[in-house]
């Protein structure tokens, strides 16, 4: 399935994985053509789990709409979410965060991942006895506290801006045009659903990723504007392959 999806953590209040390092940090860079990145930006992309790592502007974090697949048979519906882990080629465990969920609303059998500690007893609910923020754990019984959660389950990758049950997108841009979706993507790499040539991809399964005739983009989170040298492009036959460049991608982002 390609590097799996880098994700961005804190270590004792210290951001690690923030980002790849910047254009002004490395030594004699070679710019994307156009000038498109500047010295503060840079090729790449991150996840990052929402309760333990803080999305900014320098250091931005992939934006997706998620809807999750409930233990009581509802769904979260679709909205806003955030990665934690990469599961498969097209497939993640994610957060929806459009809204925390109160710990006397919590459904037992879900998996939840701790947004806020407040008062409530996490130990009591099926969590750990040193419970803290970021943690996820299976629900054994509802609180009765001030502590809030967010719903976590796996998703599959989706060309759509609504998500439906147990289905997420990730939206990107090229040359200003209007939005597309990933069926894949990685931290260096997004590929769009032309030709689409997963085998026996299902939403209910992780599929076998066979890269053909899909139109596929360098990442970054600050423009669609300006290209990138591919050392094969000469033996590439797909058009974004030829002379030498590829179009950068913008994949949307978190940024707070």
């Amino acid at each position: 399935m390609g590097r799996a999806l880098k994700i961005q953590k804190t270590n004792n209040s210290i951001l690690t994985d923030a980002g790849y390092p910047n254009m002004g940090s490395l030594t004699a860079p070679v710019y994307p053509s156009s000038d498109a990145l500047s010295a503060a930006e840079y090729l790449g992309v991150v996840g990052g789990s929402p309760a333990t790592s803080t999305a900014t502007a320098t250091n931005p974090e992939i934006a997706c709409v998620v809807n999750i697949n409930l233990a009581d048979a509802s769904t979260t519906g679709s909205g806003v979410g955030r990665i934690i882990r990469q599961k498969g080629a097209h497939k993640f465990l994610v957060a929806y965060t459009a809204s925390t969920t109160a710990d006397e609303s919590l459904i037992v059998g879900q998996a939840y991942q701790i947004a806020v500690l407040g008062t409530t007893n996490w130990a009591a609910c099926g969590g750990g006895s040193d419970s803290t923020v970021g943690d996820i754990f299976t629900v054994t019984a509802v609180g009765s506290g001030t502590g809030t959660a967010y719903p976590v389950g796996v998703c599959v990758l989706q060309n759509a801006a609504t998500a439906s049950a147990g289905n997420m997108s990730i939206r990107y841009s090229v040359g200003d045009s209007v939005a597309v979706y990933a069926s894949y993507i990685t931290n260096k790499w997004v590929r769009d659903w032309t030709g689409m040539t997963y085998a026996t991809y299902a939403d209910s399964n992780l599929g076998v990723n066979v890269q053909s005739s899909e139109n596929f983009y360098p990442t970054n989170f600050f423009t669609d504007e300006g290209t990138v040298t591919w050392s094969g492009a000469d033996v590439i036959a797909s058009a974004n392959g030829q002379n030498g460049t590829l179009q950068l991608a913008q994949v949307a982002s978190v940024t707070s």
